[in-house]
């Protein structure tokens, strides 16, 4: 889920100066008319590997199942299933992210065998481990549709990232309800991919960074089959792997529900 939700970033910016366009608005207008046209994808299949490290240095791994469906009005669903290790298998995520207001999440727990809803309070509690939260899964998901009455944006300039040239893009969320004071994106310049992402509140360093790489095309859609999220002042650290990344399977609607999330698995 983590790297689509990575890859499906689309910016806007109302920064520019009368009379002309804003070069950062020229750079979001043509990686939107891309997703749109070229690389538009109606949903998407992936399997996950995680390896989690807390700061002492001690390693956890998890393997998951990711489902994504795309809907009308920047509306997207998205079911998770945990296959391994033995403690989280069976375990399930099913979220609905919608444009402009927090996304109704839902975690199954086997244990349990009852569905618990995330809800305002529990959204900043890390998901299953990982230095990513309920929030900033929301977060990753929903910035594709950001206006700038979300969020203005500035192009900052340019850098490398890896030995990738890449647009600077830094964002000053308007809504209370992003939480981030401010937000970077380092976006390729040949390919318009996400490169890093910083998440940033108060502070001489960002509170989480996100880095892409391995990026390879699945047909016409470039995709990062490594992901690094590094939660910068706690020491912490998750390595996302992906594998079988399949689009446009024509997956059934009645998959992202309740029903399917208590299941376990498809």
């Amino acid at each position: 889920m983590l790297t689509r939700l990575l890859l499906a970033i689309t910016l806007v910016v109302g920064l520019g100066g009368v009379g002309r366009a804003d070069p950062a608005r020229e750079i979001l207008d043509r990686r939107e008319t891309l997703d749109n046209t070229t690389r538009h994808w109606d949903d998407r299949h992936a399997r996950m590997s995680f390896v989690i490290v807390d700061r002492r240095g001690s390693e956890r791994n998890r393997e998951l199942e990711l489902y994504e469906r795309r809907e009308a009005g920047d509306e997207r669903k998205t079911i998770v299933f945990f296959q391994s290790p033995p403690e989280v298998k069976g375990t399930g995520f099913l979220a609905f992210t919608h444009h402009g207001s927090p996304a109704d999440q839902w975690l199954y727990l086997p244990e349990l065998k009852r569905v618990r809803q995330i809800t305002a309070h529990s959204r900043n509690e890390s998901f299953v481990g990982t230095d990513l939260s309920y929030h900033d899964l929301d977060l990753l998901n929903e910035m594709g549709a950001w206006t700038d009455a979300d969020a203005a944006a500035t192009l900052k300039g340019e850098e490398a990232v890896d030995g990738v040239p890449t647009h600077v893009i830094e964002y000053a969320p308007k809504r209370e309800d992003i939480g981030y004071h401010r937000i970077v994106l380092w976006l390729g310049k040949d390919d318009l991919t996400p490169r890093r992402l910083e998440f940033w509140e108060d502070g001489d360093a960002p509170k989480k960074r996100i880095q892409q790489g391995d990026v390879r095309s699945v047909g016409p859609i470039p995709v990062a089959y490594h992901v690094e999220v590094e939660s910068v002042g706690a020491g912490s650290k998750t390595t996302i792997t992906l594998s079988d990344v399949q689009f446009d399977l024509k997956l059934e609607p009645d998959l992202f529900s309740q029903r399917y999330l208590e299941r376990g698995s498809r």
